[in-house]
């Protein structure tokens, strides 16, 4: 790891000026020389003079290092570097001086009266560097886990919206699918090795040492990122840890003079791509040669009619719309965060607030985002430690709202969960033939609305989220090797959302009613833990020990309120809504958790490692016999490059560790907290559901009944795992190969009940999955004369399969179910991926009429099958054609994830790139096709290479008016996703000192950002490969590019 070095000068005591990073070098130092003299700044070589030894220390590039350690080997004499690499030292000829700094090879020198200029190399393996683990931290060569990290080197400067896309494509096993580039909506969905549960796969996410989310967090205050993966390195979370455990460190102050950081970027944004249509010409020829082949002779466009789409001369008459024309824009996007920090030894500090703005590229879909962070750490005695974090941040993000609803009860809800689907959805069918607005500014329309008129109609949905973390923490030492501490947090998160829809007017008629709903919800977590540690070496034995107690209670609240019948179009208040047709409903929910913790590690002389975790957690979603889940682990690591028989390789193999592990973890989600679901929070006791009336002689009483039924035998997923690794140094390169092995048992799982029982369904466990995998992450550095390069690649393999799904009634096994989404096309079958596709097998197109004679009877076919039509597959040979052939056909999780990035500087020049990718992986794109069909007639330009008796040879079938035969859940149309992108591209130049410094600026840096600039995949044109699956209507991907600043004064 290269630590970057640090300018920026502050004074201890009158007129003398040092730096950040001196200041730290000065607590590290013995007290007899912590203080000692510093130069005027005017040597620049080791002289000795007098009895003094004046100097300077600096890298590779000849650019000073400031506060690096100067030591008299042997002694107790010593001193640091100041702003300008320089120092002074007084010494006797011929000793020899110890010259160490972090991130650099330590260097030793002899004292003598010659010139000599000191150059520390970086070390390229730095095996010392401290990596965050769970409660602690510790030494990366002595890591017995799977725990991969990332320093905020890789994530300052990006124009990251949110912190979870961010890590796409950094680490090996972690996959981060980012499915939209909405503002607001644009985060990653992270998957730890594999997907492992049918409930809430999300892996936990700590903060500074308390859960949290990684949405409430800004990119710009994040210090590193530790990812657990394995049971070793998180058991010590237990019941929450089964989906893997991110850790997330935040920025601290450092003793020194206050010290300003200014960092921001403005961009321009646009979607990546876009689907490309026929022209309204385009449409009515294509139509017209699809009837002739099928027999129909009588074209429904006339060649005048065509022409007269083509050339535009009648365009209310005859339009050639250009929707997306209408619906796309470029916009604007510019973020700006302002850093504070400093303190000495006794206290330190960092403030910091952001802003950033996103505005959509279609109108009235933007985010505004506003946080702040005070972190204050203050020792007070010698032996007490205190840390303070207080963090804040606030999200509105609006969004254009349809006026597309269903006419029932729920059109408020319908509205509000569908307002982005159904605008991109009828955008995809919505013929270019249908005029957007006449000339008399009335809108043309189609059965199910125009899209353009609800955006100009001004309804809208505002959502506000804020986010409150709060936290202290008393670290005391009651001995040297033995101390406790305790940690108090409290979240708060707040979120509501405020509709206010509105009639869409056509030339036609109207659609929609004019409504306004407000929902409002609010969760805590205020969690309490004791951490007592003892850490002590024993000669070559080193022991760390820790306990721990946690506690945390969870509760949640949730309003709503609705009325439709608005008085006009501008009021929004709920009272201007009729009364008749409110609606009002709220509920609480809590949970609460107890635990006990504890972990050993214990290694002999660094080479022989070894660590236990327990942790024992309660639970109050189950009953008191099956409360209580004890989750082990226990891992070893033998670094073999430590043993005497290794010191030949020494100079190939500098460093070599193998280790295993085997450790078993729960999950007790089952669904994301906040749902209304009553049965999720209290699955084994009976509860009464509010809101049902009865009626008794003729009057209406409220009341409640038993509405879910419960199990009260249920108890904790389990998932045991195992695993072995290698860490390696080799030459300049690094290198961590990870195999795993990890099984879920007893899923927790809604069973529905049979018809004639009166309550509802309830949860069981039944379900069984299997993830196993290999990862490989590499890592080069070297410097080639003043190029600095440094290269990162990871890949991941990961084999899931379902196991286990329960039994019928009847207590035959369950062969399959519903996953919840893309209903029609996705399963999760035993024996096969989750998420799987399902449907035919295809060889190819009929291009005989032999072919079609021969050919298995079509029992799903509605049409006479003709030349051009798709040939599917008898799967089970049984003559026909029909549902029993149909098989698995991929999957939406993909089995190959891998990342790449490079880093390059030369003097002040530097540049970063990073790419991401998935292989195997399966999307499907319904309406998004096109179709012919009267007002929604819009073809997709693949059309153009359908087949024809003129294009045999073509990629896609012949199309016809009802486009069911060849459209059905098949290859091409379930289509492979594998994909590479050009995630992040970056260049920046650091201005030369001697220019910024008369402004009070110690550092700047400008420098172009671009994102998502290009993708290599197979999907159809105008739609990315991380799209949703279904009906391929979504807010597109972007392409964002900025220029940035980084100031520090």
């Amino acid at each position: 790891m290269t630590k970057k070095r640090l300018p920026f000068p502050f004074r201890i005591g009158r007129g003398i000026k040092l730096s950040i990073v001196a200041g730290i070098g000065l607590l590290s130092l013995p007290p007899q020389f912590a203080m000692a003299g510093f130069n005027n700044g005017q040597g620049v070589a080791v002289i000795q003079q007098n009895g003094l030894v004046r100097g300077t220390v600096v890298d590779e590039l000849g650019d000073p290092l400031i506060g690096v350690s100067v030591l008299v080997k042997g002694s107790t004499t010593g001193t640091v570097t100041d702003t300008d690499g320089n120092f002074v030292l007084e010494v006797s000829n011929g000793k020899t001086l110890e010259i160490s700094y972090v991130g650099y090879l330590t260097q030793n020198v002899r004292v003598t009266g010659s010139v000599l200029r000191i150059v520390l190399k970086e070390d390229m393996q730095n095996l010392e560097e401290v990596v965050v683990v769970g409660y602690g931290t510790q030494k990366k060569a002595n890591l017995t886990g799977a725990v991969a990290n990332v320093n905020n080197k890789l994530l300052d400067n990006r124009p990251l919206t949110n912190l979870s896309s961010g890590l796409a494509g950094l680490l090996p096993g972690v996959q981060v699918t980012q499915t939209s580039g909405q503002p607001g909506q644009d985060v990653g969905k992270i998957n730890i090795r594999g997907v492992g549960t049918m409930n809430n796969a999300t892996p936990m996410v700590i903060i500074d040492g308390v859960e949290g989310s990684l949405n409430d967090v800004n990119p710009n205050d994040v210090e590193s990122i530790s990812v657990l993966k394995d049971a070793a390195s998180s058991a010590i979370y237990g019941s929450k840890a089964a989906n893997g455990v991110i850790l997330v460190t935040t920025k601290r102050g450092k003793a020194g003079k206050i010290t300003v950081n200014y960092a921001g970027l403005v961009g321009s944004t646009r979607a990546t791509d876009t689907p490309k249509y026929f022209s309204s010409a385009e449409i009515a020829e294509k139509w017209n040669e699809v009837r002739k082949y099928e027999g129909i002779y009588d074209p429904i466009y006339t060649a005048e009619q065509i022409e007269k789409y083509r050339n535009g001369s009648d365009p209310e008459n005859y339009p050639n719309t250009d929707w997306l024309g209408l619906l796309y824009r470029t916009s604007l996007q510019t973020s700006h965060n302002v850093t504070v920090s400093g303190g000495d030894e006794k206290a330190r500090y960092l403030a910091s607030v952001g802003y950033l703005y996103q505005d959509g590229i279609v109108r009235d879909y933007n985010k505004n985002q506003y946080s702040g962070r005070l972190n204050v750490d203050i020792h007070p005695t010698r032996n007490l430690e205190t840390s303070w974090s207080l963090s804040y941040m606030r999200q509105d993000v609006m969004e254009p709202l349809p006026a597309y609803q269903t006419t029932g009860s729920d059109r408020d809800s319908f509205a509000s969960t569908n307002s982005v689907y159904q605008i991109f959805r009828l955008i995809a069918r919505i013929s270019p033939m249908v005029v957007n607005r006449y000339a008399d500014g009335s809108y043309g329309s189609v059965s199910d609305g125009n899209p353009i008129a609800w955006i100009d109609s001004d309804a809208n949905a505002m959502r506000r989220t804020t986010n409150l973390l709060a936290m202290g923490s008393a670290k005391y030492y009651i001995l040297p090797e033995l101390s406790v501490k305790g940690t108090f947090a409290y979240n708060e998160h707040n979120y509501s959302r405020t509709d206010h829809a509105i009639q869409a007017k056509y030339r036609s008629g109207v659609q929609g009613t004019t409504f306004a709903a407000q929902r409002y919800s609010n969760y805590d977590r205020i969690t309490f833990d004791a951490t007592p540690e003892y850490k002590k070496s024993f000669g070559m034995h080193n022991l760390d020990a820790l306990a721990g107690f946690h506690s945390e209670i969870y509760k949640y609240r949730y309003t709503y309120a609705y009325r439709e019948g608005m008085a006009n179009d501008i009021v929004t208040d709920i009272n201007a809504g009729s009364s008749a047709t409110a609606k009002a409903e709220g509920y609480t929910r809590e949970l609460s958790m107890l635990s006990w913790f504890g972990r050993i590690s214990y290694d002999y002389a660094g080479k022989y490692l070894f660590e236990i975790n327990a942790r024992y957690d309660g639970s109050s979603r189950f009953q008191k016999e099956n409360r209580w889940g004890f989750f082990p682990s226990v891992s070893a690591g033998w670094r073999i490059s430590e043993e005497p028989f290794w010191k030949g390789l020494k100079g190939v193999v500098s460093n070599m560790k193998i280790r295993a592990s085997w450790g078993k973890l729960g999950n007790q989600d089952l669904g994301s907290l906040g749902s209304q679901d009553l049965g999720s929070y209290y699955p084994t006791i009976s509860t009464m559901s509010l809101g049902y009336g009865y009626t008794f002689g003729g009057n209406y009483y409220n009341g409640a009944l038993t509405y879910y039924a419960v199990n009260p035998n249920l108890k904790w997923e389990a998932t045991t795992t195992w695993g072995i690794g290698l860490d390696a140094n080799i030459g300049k390169f690094d290198i961590v190969f990870d195999y795993y092995h990890k099984t879920t048992n007893g899923i927790l799982m809604s069973v529905n009940t049979p018809i004639t029982y009166a309550l509802s369904s309830y949860y069981d466990n039944i379900g069984k999955v299997r993830n196993s995998g290999i990862e490989l992450a590499l890592s080069y550095r070297n410097k080639f004369h003043e190029v600095d390069v440094e290269v990162g690649a990871n890949v991941a393999y990961n084999k899931n399969k379902i196991l286990d799904l329960g039994t019928n009634n009847d207590g035959t096994p369950i062969e399959w179910r519903n996953p919840g989404y893309d209903q029609i096309t996705t399963r999760n079958w035993i024996g096969h991926r989750m998420n799987s596709f399902y449907g035919y097998k295809t060889a190819g197109y009929f291009q005989t009429q032999e072919e079609l004679n021969t050919w298995p009877v079509d029992e799903e076919d509605k049409h006479t099958r003709r030349l051009g039509d798709v040939k599917y597959v008898d799967l089970n040979h049984d003559g026909k054609i029909n549902a029993k052939d149909r098989t698995v056909l991929g999957s939406l999780d993909p089995s190959w994830t891998f990342g790449f990035h490079l880093n390059v500087s030369y003097r002040r020049f530097d540049l970063i790139a990073f790419f991401q990718g998935a292989a195997d992986v399966y999307r499907t794109i319904g309406e998004g096709l096109g179709s012919l069909s009267a007002s929604t007639s819009k073809l997709h330009k693949l059309w153009k290479d359908s087949w024809t008796p003129e294009n045999t040879g073509a990629k896609y079938p012949r199309l016809v008016e009802d486009g069911y035969n060849n459209r059905r859940d098949a290859k091409p149309w379930i289509m492979n996703a594998s994909y590479v992108r050009m995630k992040d591209l970056q260049i920046g130049y650091s201005l030369p000192l001697n220019m910024v410094k008369a402004a009070g600026i110690e550092r700047a840096r400008i420098y172009y950002s671009g994102q998502n600039l290009f993708t290599i995949s197979d999907m159809i044109d105008g739609y990315d490969p991380e799209t949703p699956s279904g009906r391929g209507n979504g807010y597109p991907q972007t392409i964002v590019h900025s220029i940035g600043v980084n100031i520090t004064f």
